[in-house]
């Protein structure tokens, strides 16, 4: 199986009053959009996803944060961490509860699905070469908790939940989502077999703020991956080239058994969440970034995981369609 979707997968953050712009359907349309281009995938089961337990939130995620999480009471302010549904002045933000259909403390199965859902992508990589599962990539969840629209960190459960199970040693998180990947850092802050790399908007949000705080400490979005790789705004000629370098640097350190992309489809021109506004890759430089990606794990034998993360508007389903579609294809060639 290359590719894992169910339309069951999507959270639908509309029905919950949330208002930020990423299409309830952009995996829906993804795989319509395969099977009417001469591809044949099947959704899969949810009943073959794998179950994610307490267990397996505290491989990542501190105990009082989970305990929260788990809480139908607590969680509710959880999600409104998460979400940022309330502004610095006590506003709602992008939230619109009138318009809910559905209470906050609803959406968690559906989060716990989009974190099984990296965890069945990956040991299907690890079984198949490649999978790509049409969800996840809550990259900006960190060990105490979430933020950015992430409220779990689905890639750093898969993967030490991977390791718990001794199914790999080691691994990478490649993160080319428009922000950085700052909870997947500060989760593998200390963690020698995991490595992270992520190529970003250099000033833009999570990175527009104050780099410490009040009492003098290191905000912790700006903790260090093993390699950022920072983008101003006008340099996108230079984004494939130091991507590269990127991944060249991090393979001089050894393979790993497995390799996480963070595969956002917001630093697209037309995306349209304002804080991606710094960063303006056309389609074409997309597919070439995705590609230059898949070949480089592809050649070295890396075992590699997909997850969507971010990308916002009408548009962005374009995206990962026009890398799975080349990607179908070589798989087909490459197995037939």
């Amino acid at each position: 199986m290359n590719i894992l979707f169910h339309p069951e997968l999507d959270t639908e953050l509309t029905q919950y009053g949330i208002q930020i712009p990423i299409k309830d359907d952009r995996s829906e349309k993804v795989f319509e959009w395969l099977n009417q281009n001469n591809h044949s995938i099947e959704s899969f089961s949810l009943s073959q996803l794998p179950q994610i337990r307490e267990e397996e939130l505290l491989l990542v995620h501190n105990a009082e944060f989970v305990r929260r999480f788990l809480d139908k009471d607590l969680v509710h302010g959880e999600l409104i961490k998460a979400y940022e549904l309330i502004n610095d002045k006590g506003e709602y933000n992008r939230y619109e509860p009138v318009l809910a259909k559905k209470q906050l403390s609803q959406m968690v199965p559906s989060i716990f699905k989009q974190v099984a859902g990296t965890l069945m992508a990956s040991e299907l990589a690890l079984q198949n070469g490649f999978c790509y599962f049409l969800g996840g990539g809550m990259h900006h969840a960190m060990s105490f908790g979430g933020r950015g629209f992430c409220p779990l960190n689905d890639m750093a459960i898969a993967i030490k939940k991977l390791m718990f199970d001794k199914k790999i040693k080691s691994a990478w998180v490649v993160d080319v989502d428009a922000h950085k990947g700052d909870g997947t850092a500060e989760i593998f802050q200390n963690d020698d077999h995991v490595k992270t790399l992520s190529i970003h908007m250099k000033r833009n949000w999570p990175l527009d703020g104050p780099m410490y705080d009040k009492e003098g400490s290191l905000n912790p979005w700006f903790i260090s991956s093993d390699i950022d790789i920072g983008i101003e705004r006008g340099e996108e000629s230079l984004y494939l080239k130091e991507l590269k370098k990127g991944l060249d640097r991090m393979l001089s350190w050894g393979k790993p058994d497995l390799v996480i992309i963070v595969n956002g489809a917001d630093p697209f021109e037309a995306d349209e969440l304002p804080s991606t506004s710094a960063l303006k890759l056309t389609l074409e430089q997309l597919f070439d970034r995705d590609m230059l990606l898949y070949n480089f794990f592809e050649k070295n034998n890396i075992p590699q995981s997909y997850v969507m993360a971010g990308g916002y508007g009408a548009r962005s389903w374009e995206v990962y369609a026009q890398f799975l579609d080349e990607v179908l294809k070589l798989r087909e060639v490459k197995f037939s």
